[in-house]
Order: structure tokens, then sequence, then C-alpha cells
């Protein structure tokens, strides 16, 4: 009994085996950051590898589908899942740039008034606010915000859904919540 479950594990781990190798690239050259984009909302098991974005990414119809992109087709404009699983320029979405923020200084390629960023110094995956959302775990940026850019107004964050609790007014970016604020915020509006 022992020998038969040992060959069937074998079996199985060398057929998840086989079906990585036929979706992984040939891993040689540097690792890099992935890029920004409205893509990591849709798309899991994200590698930045040698200039290229692997990922898995979720279709209209709700399969995972491996797709890949070249990072020098879209000049840092972000990466966006096109729908069918395919990784394409964010810019190619509904007209106009979007991700790619603006960590440089430059110009700002989001639409949003304000993002939420997960990690400090404006990195890590991007929530961008077009208006007051009472309760971020909806879409699962609940404490976990570390950095801001504002770009129109100026906004309150509370550390509980439906603005409760301590909450903070907002009017220009910040690039390291202070202790209090950093991944405690769970609810956001604009107020002026």
């Amino acid at each position: 009994m022992r020998k038969t479950i040992s060959l069937i594990a074998l079996g199985v781990a060398s057929s998840i085996g086989a079906a990585a190798q036929a979706q992984a690239p040939n891993w040689n050259g540097p690792y890099q950051e992935p890029p920004r984009g409205s893509y990591v909302e849709t798309c899991r098991e994200i590698t930045t590898f040698n200039g290229n974005v692997y990922a898995r990414c979720k279709t209209s119809d709700g399969r995972w589908t491996w797709t890949g992109a070249h990072l020098r087709d879209c000049n840092n404009q972000g990466l966006a899942n096109a729908g069918d699983g395919r990784l394409i320029c964010q810019s190619l979405v509904g007209g106009g740039g979007r991700g790619g923020g603006r960590p440089g200084g430059g110009g700002n390629a989001y639409r949003a008034d304000a993002v939420l960023f997960e990690h400090a110094g404006y990195e890590g995956r991007p929530y961008e606010v077009r208006g007051d959302m009472p309760d971020l775990t909806a879409i699962k940026f609940n404490d976990v915000a570390s950095s801001i850019r504002i770009m129109r107004g100026e906004w309150q964050v509370c550390e509980h859904t439906n603005y409760q609790g301590r909450c903070w007014t907002l009017t220009r970016d910040e690039g390291l919540f202070n202790r209090d604020l950093n991944d405690r915020i769970s609810s956001i509006r604009r107020v002026r």
C-alpha cells in the first residue's frame, strides 16, 4: 500500500514538473521588479525576468491562462489584462495611460484622484481611488497601504470601515505613512 501511494505521488509530481517546464521560459538572466499596471488585479504568479513579464492571468470567462509581454514594448506605461488573459500596454485600455505612476517625479500616469500603494515609496500593488471607498476589504486592500499619491483634493483615511475609528486628513503625497497609519487604513473618502 505504501509503495502504491509513493508511486502515485511520484507520478503526480512528475506531471506537475512537466507542466511547469512547458509553461516557464528559459530562466537565464536577471530578475527585475514587476511593472505597474492594472494587470496585478487579475494576474497571479507574476515574474519579471530578463526584460519580459510572465504571469497567469484570468480571462473574462473565469479561466486562467499563462501569458507574457516584453517590457520594452510599453515604454514604462504599465501593463493591463486585455480581458482574454493577454498582457497589453496600459495605454491601450480605454485610451490614456494608467499604470506607471510617477515614482521618479515624472508626469502622472494614473487617471485617479489619489493612489494608495501597498509599500513605502509608492511601490507595490497600487489602488487607484476614483471616489469614496467605505470598505477597502471589498477590493482586498484593507490594512495594507503604506504610501499615497494625491493628484487632486484632500482625502480622509480611517482605520476602520465606514470612516470609523481614528481618521486623518491627507493633503499631499506621503511616501511613507507614520506608524499610526501604516498598514491600518480601512476606508478613504474625498473631503475637499
